[in-house]
């Protein structure tokens, strides 16, 4: 049986879920122990005792999320140095992300809202173990290179690419509003492609 912290692999599964669904729900203050205990059917000591603190479990939330997007890059991403091929798969992996985890967005945003120091600290340690920023410069360097790609600082094309995947499912439901859009699903569906279109017809050599 696998473990993760002393926790068989479905029991810490739970706890994490419970956990993200509690912080997301009443942020870091407004968060009790008690309630993921209850929720995630486990005793609260038994939380102490893997865990040791409420301030390490929301770390063991975010880290949890973030774990996902390192093993996407370190073993799903395509080899491929063609944009074509591996922006698409980057689009895909953010829309299953966000739709499997929706409730990490009131993490993330209230994360921003405070500064985001807990985030910061996740991420750059990430960084420095999976290099996901540099497998990405490095792709749009070769992009560039090859002549596929206009001369741009890829550093600047990455940061906007991946603000315009996130930006939609971080207000989703205000521009679901605004934009009157019918049908959410099908929409989704329709901006993998135009977000990769999008910011190709930027980048690419004329």
């Amino acid at each position: 049986m696998s473990k993760k912290n002393g926790l068989d692999k479905n029991t810490a599964a739970r706890i994490l879920e419970v956990a993200r669904d509690e912080f997301a729900k009443y942020g870091f203050d407004g968060a009790r122990v008690d309630r993921i205990a209850s929720r995630a059917k486990i005793n609260k000591a038994m939380i102490y005792y893997h865990y040791r603190s409420k301030e390490k479990l929301y770390h063991a939330v975010i880290q949890s999320h973030l774990n996902r997007i390192r093993e996407f890059f370190e073993t799903s991403l395509d080899t491929s140095p063609d944009p074509e091929a591996f922006l698409p798969q980057i689009v895909s992996f953010w829309d299953a992300m966000f739709q499997d985890r929706k409730g990490f967005i009131p993490i993330f945003l209230r994360e921003l809202a405070g500064g985001g120091q807990v985030m910061q600290k996740a991420f750059e340690q990430m960084m420095k173990e999976s290099g996901f920023n540099k497998v990405l410069k490095q792709k749009i360097d070769a992009g560039i290179a090859a002549g596929q790609l206009r001369p741009v600082n890829s550093t600047q094309a990455i940061i906007s690419f991946i603000g315009m995947n996130l930006f939609y499912f971080l207000t989703l439901p205000i521009m679901n509003t605004v934009w009157e859009i019918p049908d959410e699903k099908e929409f989704k569906e329709q901006r993998k492609k135009e977000v990769v279109d999008l910011f190709l017809y930027g980048l690419k050599a004329r």
